[in-house]
């Protein structure tokens, strides 16, 4: 029988990430497999046995890169085949306290309505230096509230029930850059979601991996799924509409000066510096 959780990472031609993310699981409490989907990496990633510790580390391989969206489901439909009742994320390269999945794992238990649980997250510089901690809100009503405005939930440090994954639909396969932003949309429609007030995840954060392209298709599709979700008779709904069209019209050379001001102020706490 399988443990009740298990741990999804895809990959693409990142194997040092996921080498440093296996080690950080390998110190992981609680009892979990991890599912690791090769999204057409070259050459193809390589999973050295023990790794991750005591923990079974499970390869799918994908002949040709596909994009996230593709692995996830790939994932998403081996977790659902294996029966586990939790599905764990983290995206290679990112670290986890060794205590997260007890954590979150046992606060889904407690609450049998709540299908989405996440995290604090503390943004590392290359070396590892904390820059700053991604604040969000942590009930279910804030969290909601918010996702009219933006993605205020960290993909890479949730855990989240599989019933209710599977009865939202899973990922939708047009959203290729806001693919956890429209999931949790639907999640937070049918379950109950909320932020446990702790750092359990940290993520690397590189400005000079900021793809301009994927800036752009971030923004449209943000928007796209902003006016589908849209409530007419809550103003943040219009604000989150407006904050995306301003987002969208300003330069991404603007965009990066500004966040490269922010950390250099050392400012130590950013609601969500991501935005934009």
């Amino acid at each position: 029988m399988n443990p009740p959780l298990c741990v999804l990472i895809p990959v693409f031609n990142g194997q040092a990430g996921l080498v440093r993310t296996l080690r950080s699981l390998a110190v992981a409490a609680s009892s979990f497999d991890v599912l690791v989907v090769d999204d057409g990496s070259d050459p193809p990633v390589m999973i050295e046995a023990g790794i991750a510790g005591p923990h079974r580390v499970i390869l799918i391989r994908l002949d040709n890169n596909g994009g996230i969206t593709r692995a996830l489901n790939h994932g998403l439909q081996r977790v659902y085949d294996g029966q586990y009742r939790f599905i764990g994320r983290v995206d290679a390269g990112d670290t986890v306290h060794p205590d997260r999945f007890v954590k979150q794992v046992q606060h889904l238990d407690r609450e049998p309505d709540c299908g989405l649980v996440g995290s604090l997250i503390g943004f590392v510089d290359m070396n590892g230096a904390t820059l700053f901690v991604f604040q969000a809100p942590e009930s279910h009503r804030r969290i909601a509230k918010r996702m009219q405005v933006e993605n205020c939930v960290i993909h890479s440090g949730v855990a989240m029930r599989t019933e209710v994954v599977r009865k939202a639909g899973g990922y939708y396969a047009e959203c290729l850059a806001s693919e956890d932003y429209d999931l949790f949309r639907r999640m937070i429609r049918i379950s109950e979601a909320t932020i446990l007030p702790e750092v359990l995840t940290r993520c690397e954060y590189n400005l000079a991996g900021i793809s301009v392209s994927r800036r752009g298709r971030q923004q449209r599709e943000r928007l796209n799924l902003q006016l589908k979700y849209f409530q007419r008779d809550d103003w943040m709904s219009y604000y989150g509409v407006a904050r995306t069209c301003v987002a969208m019209l300003t330069p991404h050379r603007a965009v990066l000066a500004v966040k490269r001001v922010g950390l250099c102020i050392g400012k130590p706490r950013l609601e969500n510096p991501l935005v934009g």
